[in-house]
C-alpha cells in the first residue's frame, strides 16, 4: 500500500522545484567500455522515403563525404560521425561544416565524456549526432569534417571512420513508410580486450517496433552501420534469427559455407554486390521482407549483432571465428506498404528512473521520452505527472517530426512506496491512432537516507617492527664502541662522525623503536535504507591523523568490521574515528559520526 502523504504539501513543493528543473537537458551520455544502449533517434509513419547513406573509411581530417537526398519535404535529418581517439583517455574535438555552415563544436573527452550527443565506448571509438535539419536540402549535400588532429598538445588520434546522413523525405504520391531508426555504440568483444581479460560481449540484441498502423506490408529494409570491423574475421547478423544476405567469396569454404563477415570494410556488399571499399567502417542494407514476424500489437521484430559465432564446437570464439572487437553504431528498419490507412499521430510516454536515485529527499532524476510512430505531429500536447493519483504538475511538450521527445526533471522523493505516472496529451486534445497508450506508470520504493556509525574495539599488540629496531642497535653499537675509548686516533674519529651522520635521526630512530604496532578493530554500520557510497573514515590518534580508509560502498542494513594499523608509544592514548567527516553523505542524523575512546596499549 503507498505511503500517505500530504496532497497540498507535495504539489506545492513540487510545482516549486520543477517549474524550473525541467529545462535540465537529457542526461549525457556517459562513457562505458561495454558501450551505449540503442535507443530511439527517429521513427514514424508518412508517405516519402527514409535516405540512410554514408561512406567512406577511416581517413585524416579534413574527411570529406556527399549526400544525394531524394526529392520531397524534408521532415528531418540527422548526422553521424564515427571518429577514433585513440585510447579513452585521450581528448580533443570534432567540428564539421556542413554544406558550407559551421557546426557546434564537440568535445571528446573520453572516459570524462557526458555529451548526450556524443557516445564513447571501448578503448576511445566515438559516435557523434548532429540535428541537420534546417540545413539540410534535396540533391548533393557535402560535410567536411575537421578534429583536434595536429593541434599543438592534441593527443585524440582524430581519423574519421566515416558520415552517415539519414534523412525523411515526405512525398504525398509515395507510398507509405513506417520506421524506426536506433542510435548506440556497442563494444563487441572478445577476451583480454578490456580491463577484466575474462570479460567478452559476443552479442547484441536491439528490437523495433515500427509497423503498427500499416495493414499490408510491400516492403521491408534493415540498414545497419558497424565501426573497426576487419575483413577475414567473420561477424553475423541476425533478424528474427534468421541471417539476411550471403557469405563473402573469401570465406564461402570455410565451416562449410556457413561464415559470414558483414563488417568487412567493404560496404554495400553482404547481398552480393560489389560495394566499395571502407576502412574500418562499413554500411549495408539487408531486404528482410521473408523473415518479418508479427504480433496483435503489430510487428515485433528484432536484429542481433554477433561477434562471430563457435563453429567448431570448442565451446569458444576462437580468432579465426570472430571479430576482435566491433562496433555496431546504427540499426534502421523501414516497412513500405500501399496501404490506404489514415497517417493519425500515436503519442505514448517512457519513463525510467534510476534505483540509486530513489532516496528519501533526494532530488531524483526521471528520464522520459515521447514517441510517436504513427502520423507525423508537430504540435505542443501536453504531458501530466501524478504521484499516489495526485496531479503535481503538468507542462507542454513540442513534438517534432522525428516521432522522437526526450528529456528529464528532478523529482524530492519522499520515502515510502509510490506510484509515478506519466501521460501525454491527457485532455485528448490531439486526434491519435489509439489513446489507450497514453499513460505509462512505475512502482518505486524509495528508501530511507543512508544512517553511518562508526565504533572502535580495543587496541591489540602486533609484533615489533624490527628494521627500525636494527637501524637503532647499529647506531648505538657505534656509539658504544666510541665511548669506550679514551684516546681517539684522527681518522677513527673521522670515522665516527661519518657514521653518525650517515645515521643522523638515530635518536629519533631509537624513539621509533620503542613505538610498538598495534591492530585497531573498527566497525562500520549503515542502518538505513540506502547504499552510502564512496566516503572516508579517518582514525586519529590523540589528535593527530594517523590514517584514512576509503570505502567504496556500504550497503543499506550493512556492517563491515576492519582492522588499521598504528604504532604508539605503550600507555594511555586517545583513538578517535569520524565517518564522512565532510558530510559527503546525506544521512538521517550527522551527529553519530563520530567515536571516541580512551585506551591503554600494553
Amino acid at each position: 500500500m503507498a505511503m500517505k502523504i500530504d496532497p497540498v504539501k507535495i504539489t506545492v513543493l513540487l510545482i516549486l522545484l520543477l517549474s524550473f528543473l525541467l529545462s535540465i537537458p537529457p542526461a549525457g551520455a556517459i562513457y562505458s567500455y561495454e558501450g551505449i544502449p540503442f535507443a530511439p533517434d527517429a521513427q514514424g509513419t508518412f508517405r516519402g522515403e527514409v535516405y540512410i547513406d554514408g561512406g567512406h573509411g577511416l581517413s585524416f581530417s579534413p574527411y570529406s563525404q556527399e549526400f544525394d537526398v531524394p526529392e520531397g519535404t524534408l521532415r528531418w535529418a540527422h548526422l553521424y560521425i564515427g571518429i577514433w581517439g585513440g585510447t579513452e583517455n585521450y581528448e580533443g574535438w570534432v567540428r564539421p561544416e556542413f554544406n558550407g555552415q559551421r557546426l557546434e563544436q564537440m568535445q571528446l573527452a573520453g572516459v570524462n565524456d557526458e555529451n548526450e550527443d556524443v557516445y564513447c565506448a571501448g578503448n576511445g571509438v566515438y559516435w557523434v549526432s548532429y540535428d541537420i535539419s534546417n540545413i539540410t536540402k534535396t540533391g548533393e549535400n557535402i560535410v567536411e569534417i575537421f578534429t583536434s588532429s595536429g593541434e599543438p598538445g592534441n593527443r585524440l588520434d582524430g581519423r574519421v571512420y566515416g558520415a552517415v546522413l539519414a534523412a525523411a523525405c515526405e512525398d504525398s504520391k509515395a507510398p507509405i513508410v513506417s520506421y524506426q531508426l536506433l542510435s548506440g555504440n556497442i563494444n563487441l568483444h572478445g577476451n583480454g580486450w578490456s580491463g577484466n581479460t575474462a570479460n567478452v560481449n559476443d552479442r547484441e540484441d536491439v528490437y523495433f517496433s515500427s509497423g503498427k498502423a500499416l495493414s499490408s506490408i510491400e516492403a521491408a529494409k534493415l540498414s545497419v552501420v558497424y565501426l573497426t570491423g576487419s575483413k577475414d574475421l567473420p561477424d553475423y547478423l541476425e533478424f528474427n534469427g534468421e541471417m539476411p544476405g550471403v557469405s563473402p567469396e573469401y570465406l564461402s569454404e570455410s565451416y562449410g559455407g556457413k561464415a559470414r563477415d558483414v563488417a568487412n570494410e567493404v560496404s554495400f556488399d553482404a547481398c552480393g554486390n560489389e560495394g566499395f571499399s571502407s576502412s574500418y567502417f562499413d554500411i549495408e542494407h539487408f531486404d528482410v521482407l521473408d523473415y518479418l514476424q508479427a504480433s496483435n500489437s503489430g510487428p515485433r521484430n528484432s536484429v542481433s549483432f554477433l561477434r562471430g559465432l563457435d563453429l567448431d564446437g570448442d565451446g569458444e570464439i576462437s580468432i579465426q571465428e570472430g571479430e576482435d572487437y566491433l562496433h555496431p553504431v546504427l540499426a534502421a528498419l523501414v516497412l513500405t506498404s500501399d496501404s490506404t490507412a489514415s497517417l493519425l499521430p500515436d503519442l505514448y510516454p517512457e519513463m525510467k528512473i534510476s534505483k540509486q536515485e530513489l532516496v528519501d529527499e533526494k532530488m531524483a532524476e526521471i528520464s522520459f521520452t515521447i514517441n510517436n510512430p504513427g502520423g507525423i505531429c508537430e504540435e505542443n500536447c501536453t504531458v501530466s505527472f501524478r504521484i499516489d493519483g495526485s496531479e503535481v504538475l503538468t507542462f507542454p511538450v513540442l513534438m517534432e517530426a522525428s516521432g522522437v521527445y526526450m528529456s528529464t526533471f528532478s523529482w524530492p522523493a519522499v520515502e515510502g512506496e509510490h506510484l509515478l505516472e506519466l501521460s501525454v496529451d491527457p485532455e485528448a486534445e490531439i486526434k491519435e491512432l489509439e489513446k489507450e497508450n497514453n499513460a505509462c506508470t512505475l512502482n518505486v520504493s524509495v528508501r530511507s537516507k543512508p544512517e553511518l556509525s562508526v565504533s572502535l574495539g580495543e587496541p591489540v599488540k602486533l609484533e615489533a617492527q624490527e628494521e627500525t629496531a636494527s637501524a637503532s642497535l647499529i647506531c648505538l653499537s657505534f656509539l658504544s664502541l666510541f665511548g669506550a675509548r679514551r684516546k681517539k686516533p684522527i681518522l677513527l674519529l673521522l670515522l665516527a662522525v661519518l657514521m653518525i651522520a650517515a645515521f643522523s635521526g638515530c635518536v629519533e630512530e631509537t624513539r621509533t623503536a620503542e613505538k610498538t604496532a598495534y591492530s585497531i578493530p573498527i566497525t562500520l554500520i549503515n542502518s538505513g535504507e540506502a547504499s552510502a557510497l564512496d566516503f572516508d573514515v579517518n582514525l586519529y590518534l590523540d589528535g593527530k591523523s594517523v590514517t584514512v580508509l576509503n570505502i567504496p560502498e556500504l550497503a543499506g542494513h550493512a556492517s563491515i568490521e576492519n582492522e588499521i594499523r598504528v604504532n604508539a608509544l605503550k600507555g594511555e592514548h586517545t583513538l578517535s574515528v569520524k565517518v564522512d567527516e565532510h558530510n559527503d553523505i546525506i544521512e538521517s542524523d550527522e551527529d553519530n559520526n563520530e567515536f571516541e575512546k580512551c585506551c591503554d596499549f600494553n
